[in-house]
């Protein structure tokens, strides 16, 4: 089995998350909030030292960004794309 691109691999996780919680995030966000806790956990800990040192310093303004993207997205009159994998292949592009 070939390993998943990275938006392919994007794609399975949101995927997954989505049907598994049947597109109702807000009713699973403290099991979806766990999984994303221990997946960073894990990209934590197969860091480096100064990487995951780095990562750690800088989740709090990502996750900033990523809220504030979001409410881009889910507005009916946005101009972006709907998903946040049509915006990563976008910039990708460039």
């Amino acid at each position: 089995m070939a390993m998943l691109s990275e938006t392919e691999l994007l794609d399975v996780i949101f995927q997954a998350t989505l049907k598994g919680c049947d597109v109702n995030v807000s009713a699973r966000k403290q099991t979806i909030w766990d999984a994303c806790l221990a997946m960073m956990g894990d990209v934590l800990r197969e860091s480096d030292p100064f990487t995951a040192e780095r990562l750690l310093r800088g989740v709090e303004a990502e996750l900033r960004e990523s809220v504030a993207h979001l409410s881009q997205l889910l507005q009916p009159t946005s101009p972006y794309p709907r998903t946040p994998l049509q915006t990563a292949g976008a910039k990708d592009a460039t």
